[in-house]
């Protein structure tokens, strides 16, 4: 559901502004949003990793459940400062768009378009684990 939501929040938001002829500078307030959440899950990855409770280990084991072989916990607790930098890179994409004109590309990227910024995160962490720690 929280999925579905991340997904539509942009464009409903965006064709009722358009529909009902509403001012587009009122759009900048709704245009915070995916921002503001973004800021939170932010703070919420460096606020696990320096409790010592990291969320992305946490994350890791729900992936255990698939059999996939994600690596050793220490590897994930220390992963947990990338993940802060990659979204952190995620706060910086929604401010750029937020102060950008074009609404289209705004709504394309609060919708799905920062997945693939988390995606990329992913593949890029897979890579190291893969050439770089078990060697």
């Amino acid at each position: 559901m929280r999925i579905l939501f991340s997904i539509l929040y942009a464009p409903a938001i965006y064709f009722a502004f358009l529909y009902f002829d509403i001012n587009m500078n009122i759009l900048l307030t709704f245009k915070l949003f995916p921002l503001f959440m973004s800021f939170l899950v932010t703070g919420l990855i460096l606020k696990s990793y320096y409790s010592n409770n990291s969320m992305v280990l946490q994350f890791a084991n729900k992936l255990r459940k698939y059999n996939l072989d994600i690596g050793d916990d220490e590897y994930i607790k220390k992963s947990t400062l990338f993940w802060v930098g990659v979204s952190s890179v995620n706060v910086l994409v929604h401010i750029y768009m937020y102060f950008q004109s074009n609404t289209e590309l705004w709504v394309f990227y609060a919708s799905i378009g920062w997945y693939s910024v988390f995606i990329l995160g992913g593949i890029l962490q897979l890579l190291h684990r893969h050439f770089i720690y078990k060697k």
